[in-house]
């Protein structure tokens, strides 16, 4: 599924930026929203029959976009700074797929994100300016774990930092308001590459673990075009 998901990715972000040549108008857009990891699961890298696995439960947060990009009619092309924050909830320890152990954690998580992104718009009515729209994207996401671990216990919270890849896609709609300006609202899901921790976080009691981050959007904002 995700290896079909990366496909798309890279079919959207193809059409539009090799189209970038093709005549059309700069803009600027910003949204904001909320947004909801999906459970954040980790297996335990050194554990000799990877059973020991772990799930961090996170609450909902607020995400941030900022992009400037190039409108070619039916075509866009972007680039996009992103950040998003959510507080850890949870951690509950398997072993052998049976829950283990289950604390109640505390702490921030966060994404800050530099995507390419590539647009589809479609006009599903030939009478209105109401536009749909197909997104992709890819790039990079910085994540930051602070001050992550046992809500009760300082001696097992910690924090880590750290770089991977990520992809995106969305869709949504788009209502012009005035002869430059743009309301959308659309859906989100971002997906960052697995990566690992180092073995002396204390929020795992050192031991590193593969994690892998999927989050889910909903955003509003508004694009103007020059």
């Amino acid at each position: 599924m995700k290896k079909a998901l990366s496909l798309l990715v890279v079919a959207i972000l193809a059409m539009g930026w090799s189209t970038i040549s093709i005549a059309g108008n700069p803009y600027a857009s910003a949204n904001i929203g909320l947004t909801w990891f999906s459970d954040i699961d980790g297996t335990e890298i050194d554990a000799a029959d990877r059973d020991d696995t772990l799930t961090i439960g996170c609450d909902s947060g607020i995400t941030l976009t900022g992009a400037i990009g190039y409108d070619m009619g039916s075509i866009r092309a972007e680039a996009e700074l992103g950040y998003q924050s959510n507080d850890a909830a949870s951690l509950t320890l398997y072993d052998d797929g049976d829950i283990d152990e289950k604390w109640e954690w505390s702490g921030d998580i966060s994404l800050t994100t530099f995507m390419f992104n590539g647009y589809y718009d479609i006009k599903p009515m030939t009478d209105s300016d109401v536009e749909l729209f197909l997104t992709a994207g890819i790039g990079g996401v910085f994540y930051d774990f602070d001050n992550v671990g046992d809500s009760d216990d300082e001696d097992y919270r910690g924090s880590i930092n750290g770089s991977t890849w990520a992809y995106q896609l969305g869709a949504g709609i788009a209502i012009p308001v005035g002869k430059n300006m743009t309301v959308d609202a659309r859906y989100r899901y971002l997906n960052a590459a697995e990566f690992t921790t180092e073995d002396d976080y204390a929020g795992f009691d050192d031991e590193s673990f593969n994690l892998d981050l999927e989050s889910h959007s909903a955003l509003i904002g508004l694009r103007y075009n020059f």
